[in-house]
């Protein structure tokens, strides 16, 4: 009997089951996270008056799924989409293609995406685009600082605003006892925050850990583990045979 891969982000685990289903592979969902939009509207609104008073082309920058549909959530997706409206001369640019299929809801049709789902490299190709820009950053108070730090290092203006937060839940999950008597084939890990929500209720979990990008996979470095794989892409379908290849083809 093939033992369920636990999925434990904050929400949208469902995409990742459904790709793991057709696999014929059993998950289970089990959030590790919890995830919250900012009450305090101060920030959001900030930004938003940032980018309705700009006169410059500005780049809006995308670093996650939730960035956009929390700030639009705060300051009103109508008002959102028509102060983006305003400016046509505003570029896109996201961290991922589900990332990017946010802006494209906000009107993006070019939307540069990094080549390795990183913010380093987000900011490398923005600046290569643009030596010098104003990048409109929303994001949430466990963002990596890479991307404002290598555009800032090139002289880019960056302004950033926390719109939601994420920390891990108060209540350990039940899938903790499952985790250590070995029960779950797998655990799935799409961001750092994951990573260390896991290793908060399980300091040195022995299952196969599957992550996502370079940048999960250093979360990992820094709690003293190693992933077992690091899936080339993000989307579902990817993801899904990483997992299947490490459960079935490798051994």
């Amino acid at each position: 009997m093939i033992k369920p891969v636990l999925l434990v982000r904050a929400q949208n685990n469902e995409t990742d089951q459904a790709a793991l289903t057709k696999l014929g592979i059993p998950s289970l969902i089990d959030p590790y996270l919890e995830i919250r939009v900012c009450e305090d509207a101060t920030e959001a609104e900030q930004l938003l008056s940032i980018l309705d008073g700009s006169d410059d082309p500005v780049w809006l920058v995308a670093t996650s799924v939730n960035a956009f549909r929390f700030w639009s959530q705060i300051v009103g997706a109508d008002r959102l989409r028509a102060a983006i409206q305003k400016h046509p001369q505003a570029k896109f640019a996201a961290i991922g293609e589900a990332t990017a299929n946010v802006l494209r809801d906000f009107g993006a049709n070019e939307i540069v995406v990094s080549r390795d789902f990183t913010g380093q490299s987000l900011g490398e190709d923005l600046i290569a685009k643009n030596s010098v820009g104003h990048a409109i950053v929303p994001g949430g108070n466990l963002a990596m600082k890479s991307l404002p730090s290598t555009l800032e290092t090139s002289g880019w203006r960056v302004s950033t605003a926390i719109v939601y937060t994420i920390s891990p839940v108060a209540k350990e999950p039940m899938s903790v006892r499952m985790v250590k008597n070995k029960e779950v084939s797998a655990i799935l890990f799409r961001s750092p925050s994951a990573v260390r929500a896991l290793t908060h209720f399980v300091p040195n979990p022995e299952v196969d850990l599957v992550c996502i990008g370079p940048t999960t996979a250093r979360a990992f470095t820094d709690q003293g583990l190693a992933p077992s794989a690091v899936s080339p892409g993000p989307s579902a379908e990817v993801v899904a045979s990483t997992i299947y290849s490490l459960m079935f083809q490798e051994r």
